[in-house]
């Protein structure tokens, strides 16, 4: 089972993910963002920077996928903390109109290449709330984050994962309004309940 945790910056995909590993006795795949170096580039200059950052991190994302799904064991449980598609919601969010239609033509070749999760998780949370955690966790690449820049992203996640039905399986949306060790506790429940129903159908 492929089981993706998704949302926007500072949404606690990664706080999620490790702890639905853990309870389900998955392996944990996170996301390899540290290793793109046109990212802090982007956070300084996004205009000159936005079409390189978003079209690295998409052959990136999908090079790490596929060679994790080529060395992987068969019936292995997999948990990540980000999921293929959340490239076209950057890319809409960050490029032109004619920036982003060539990006959508090749990100949809490659999105074949790689497996469809069986479940995806989309973490609904306040523009206000992410900036408190990004806050709290202190990342020097983040400081320039602004409140307007995580609610472009939360419009183009939104109507992707919650509206516009693009996504080809299912999609169980957490709405978050706080963190803490309950709400960590209650959306791993959550989740678990979906993955049961699952593997009764898988």
């Amino acid at each position: 089972m492929f089981i993706c945790i998704e949302g926007n910056i500072g949404s606690g995909k990664s706080t999620l993910a490790q702890a639905l590993a853990k309870k389900l006795k998955a392996t944990y795949l996170p996301e390899q963002f540290e290793e793109n170096t046109l990212l802090p580039l982007f956070y300084s200059d996004n205009k000159t920077f936005a079409f390189p950052t978003e079209y690295s991190f998409l052959i990136d994302r999908q090079k790490q996928l596929s060679n994790y799904f080529k060395a992987v064991k068969k019936n292995t449980t997999t948990v990540s903390d980000f999921h293929f598609d959340k490239c076209v919601c950057f890319a809409n969010a960050n490029l032109s109109s004619k920036d982003f239609s060539f990006f959508k033509k090749h990100f949809k070749p490659l999105r074949k290449t790689i497996p469809t999760p069986d479940l995806v998780v989309y973490l609904d949370t306040s523009t206000s709330l992410l900036m408190k955690n990004i806050d709290k966790r202190g990342r020097t690449i983040e400081k320039k984050l602004k409140k307007n820049y995580l609610e472009k992203l939360k419009k183009s996640l939104d109507r992707y994962y919650m509206a516009d039905g693009k996504v080809n399986t299912i999609v169980l949306i957490l709405t978050i309004n706080e963190y803490n060790s309950t709400t960590l506790d209650n959306c791993c429940k959550e989740i678990i309940e979906i993955v049961q129903k699952l593997v009764g159908i898988l």
